[in-house]
């Protein structure tokens, strides 16, 4: 087996593979530019531009200092994203490049990503280091997330711009047939409440409940539904291994979008989702396409190291931060493949 490995791996030379990890971290560098022009909002100055712009008049397009627009210009130059007209002074945005690098471009689930990347730093990639010793912590605290929330509820938001909640439903018409008539559903593990917002947006004759251990993000969920005025959506901080006692057969149809793998206790969580459904209630867990196998994992799924990495450095440290918490994350015993 190992003589296999040998063999398919020989071709590649240690200077061909150093070039390739000078290519990966290069490209980091440039995955924090990308960030940065996302944030700010760069990238969309750009692209409304018609013409090519000096830098001052980039900066000013967008009230920045000249000087740091310069610096971030060369970066994005440098790394081939943003290019020179042919004086060389003046810089443009391809068209074709607008719809993944801008706020509300249809392929841009990958930009809004980037800004992920730089809340992993500082006190996180400490406390995430501490935990690989063996004397070290089990895990880390959501608390120490504040700063992660608020884009995770940004890629949720931009995944369901382009991916309707309504498209996922449709594959279950008797459900939809009983959202559509009335009835009870809880949104667990809701975050910012992007998905229960949507639902309770398409099903009005429905009544949700998000609820969500991070208080912060459930305030947030809350000011985005009184902004709606939406009055069929509540939300509450709860932890889901405990829901209240009065809620036994309370709810129709339970749903959970991409947080099953981060629970702690995922098994006492789908406990309570079957304590809190009622007889004829249904529960339905999306979560993000993996297989059991890391082999398979590597071999059919393109760019799948990004969801291991956001794994490494939240999913699987706020899962083991609790007294034996089972820690499933990317990586964990029993994933299966999930459409």
């Amino acid at each position: 087996m190992i003589c296999d490995v040998v063999q398919r791996t020989s071709s590649e030379t240690s200077e061909e593979f150093a070039a390739r990890v000078g290519a990966i971290l290069a490209n980091g560098f440039a995955s924090l530019g990308i960030a940065l022009g996302h944030e700010v909002g760069l990238f969309n100055i750009l692209s409304d531009m018609k013409e090519p712009k000096s830098s001052q008049e980039i900066a000013d397009a967008g009230n920045f200092k000249e000087r740091y627009v310069r610096e971030w210009l060369g970066a994005m130059v440098t790394a081939r994203i943003v290019e020179l007209d042919s004086t060389g002074e003046k810089y443009f945005l391809p068209p074709n490049r607008s719809p993944a690098l801008t706020h509300n471009g249809k392929l841009s689930d990958g930009v809004v990503m980037s800004s992920l990347i730089p809340t992993f730093g500082g006190n996180v990639f400490g406390q995430v280091k501490a935990c690989f010793k063996k004397d070290g912590p089990r895990g880390v605290s959501f608390d120490a997330y504040c700063s992660s929330y608020e884009v995770i509820g940004r890629m949720t938001e931009n995944y369901l711009e382009n991916n309707p909640i309504a498209s996922l439903l449709s594959k279950y018409p008797d459900l939809t047939k009983r959202l559509d008539k009335g009835i009870s559903v809880v949104d667990i593990g809701c975050g910012h409440g992007i998905t229960t917002i949507e639902l309770a947006k398409a099903y009005p004759n429905s009544t949700f409940c998000g609820v969500d251990l991070v208080e912060v993000s459930i305030q947030d969920a809350k000011d985005k539904a009184s902004g709606l005025n939406l009055t069929n959506v509540e939300f509450l901080v709860a932890d889901d291994t405990e829901l209240p006692a009065d809620w036994t057969n309370k709810f129709e149809f339970a749903f959970m979008f991409e947080t099953l793998h981060d629970q702690a206790y995922p098994d006492k969580a789908i406990s309570e989702v079957y304590r809190i459904l009622a007889p004829d209630g249904v529960c339905l867990v999306v979560e993000p396409t993996s297989f059991s196998k890391l082999k398979d994992n590597r071999d059919m799924l393109e760019g799948i190291h990004v969801f291991y990495m956001a794994s490494l450095m939240f999913c699987m440290p706020t899962s083991l931060y609790s007294e034996g918490g089972m820690g499933l994350a990317q990586s964990g015993v029993g994933r299966k493949q999930q459409s």
